[in-house]
């Protein structure tokens, strides 16, 4: 998703909460041993390596990458004001975040938008910057690979909580689980791995919102197809760019893309120098046929179908069952120009299907184009939701 207009958070922010956007610096390491703080299993770890003293601040974790090995990332910690000065926090939010590309569009590197509208409504908010960004930026972004990015989030959420006990906090249970665009699929992603072997009984959701995601992704590469038209190609691009370089596919990016994307894709995309806006510029069109050749304009070619096979495996509409009491809220715009409408209305029918009662499809407050209805996401939670909730 295209950059939030930050004077529309600014004035929000000012509307509910008395409190200042700080800029990033080098700050202090609070926790000279991590290591002596006792953590949950598996033991994730947590070091603070950026401070601000009104409670924003930045923390490396331990976690797992998309192939399961362990490695640290980075993710943010906000705090309001009472829950600095009672040390009480009564209710968290887990933000993940909407499509980035560029490194300074991570959480640890300051930007703030859609994680303020809990903190605005005094709600603490732990943002991961996920595999690809902070402490990974090294790394092939997972970019849609949603349980890798769900992981992330979950134990960045979890290494906080440690921390904040650790340091004399008291804890709610209450725990919002929500994310718009990619944030959307990561946030239904999350659902499921909070319900698995591994997590079941560390982590419980009170609600999540998952508001135009990518569910699956082979019903969304086919709508590109039949569409035509791109409303975002850099997000196209970048999903197969990922499973290609992370699933070991092995395609060679010369048979699937057009020039000038075909010479440029390393450089655009990997360098993590430009912004999602920057790289649409760059490839300079959004006609599906100017960026794509032909055999992976054909549904049925060998070539399509081997891209299709692999990104099953990020399909969150089938093979799992949700709990009954799972209570998530799924919201779409009609008129979305990147990420299907029909991914939601798929994701709402497999929910009702498992018996899920606590499931909500709302396709009438979001009703523009993606990237409006973003900044209309942020005022939907904090105008409608987070006030009554």
């Amino acid at each position: 998703m295209k950059k939030i207009v930050f004077s529309l958070v600014l004035s929000i922010m000012a509307t509910f909460v008395s409190a200042q956007i700080y800029v990033w610096k080098d700050g202090n390491v609070l926790l000279e041993n991590p290591d002596s703080v006792t953590f949950v299993e598996p033991d994730l770890g947590l070091q603070v390596t950026d401070e601000i003293s009104n409670g924003l601040m930045s923390f490396k974790y331990q976690t797992k990458d998309n192939n399961g090995m362990p490695i640290w990332m980075s993710a943010t910690l906000q705090l309001t004001p009472a829950q600095l000065s009672s040390k009480r926090v009564g209710k968290m939010a887990m933000y993940n975040h909407y499509s980035i590309m560029s490194a300074d569009e991570a959480p640890t590197a300051g930007k703030s938008d859609l994680q303020l509208a809990p903190y605005a409504m005094g709600m603490a908010v732990v943002s991961a910057d996920c595999q690809g960004f902070g402490e990974t930026d090294n790394m092939m972004q997972a970019y849609c690979f949603g349980e890798a990015n769900a992981r992330a989030s979950i134990d960045a959420l979890l290494a906080a909580r440690e921390w904040l006990l650790s340091e004399g906090y008291t804890l709610g249970d209450t725990i919002l689980n929500y994310g718009y665009s990619q944030g959307g699929q990561t946030t239904v992603a999350a659902v499921k791995l909070s319900q698995s072997d591994e997590y079941r009984g560390r982590v419980h959701f009170t609600k999540s919102i998952a508001a135009a995601g990518p569910h699956d992704l082979q019903l969304t590469y086919r709508n590109f197809i039949e569409n035509e038209t791109l409303g975002m190609p850099q997000a196209l691009a970048l999903t197969i760019i990922a499973n290609n370089e992370l699933l070991g596919l092995e395609l060679k990016y010369s048979d699937i893309f057009q020039k000038p994307l075909s010479n440029h894709w390393k450089g655009w995309f990997l360098s993590k120098k430009f912004s999602s806006d920057e790289i649409s510029d760059l490839i300079g069109t959004n006609e599906i046929a100017s960026i794509m050749k032909p055999a992976y304009l054909d549904v049925n070619s060998e070539e399509t179908q081997t891209l299709l096979n692999a990104v099953k495996i990020h399909d969150l509409t089938s093979g799992w069952t949700p709990d009954a009491d799972t209570d998530i809220l799924i919201m779409h715009s009609q008129n979305d120009d990147v990420v299907p409408y029909a991914n939601s209305e798929k994701l709402y029918q497999f929910f009702v299907n498992a018996g899920v009662q606590n499931v909500q499809f709302d396709n009438t407050y979001l009703k523009n184009d993606h990237e409006t209805s973003g900044t209309d996401f942020f005022l939907y939670l904090v105008t409608k939701f987070l006030p009554k909730w």
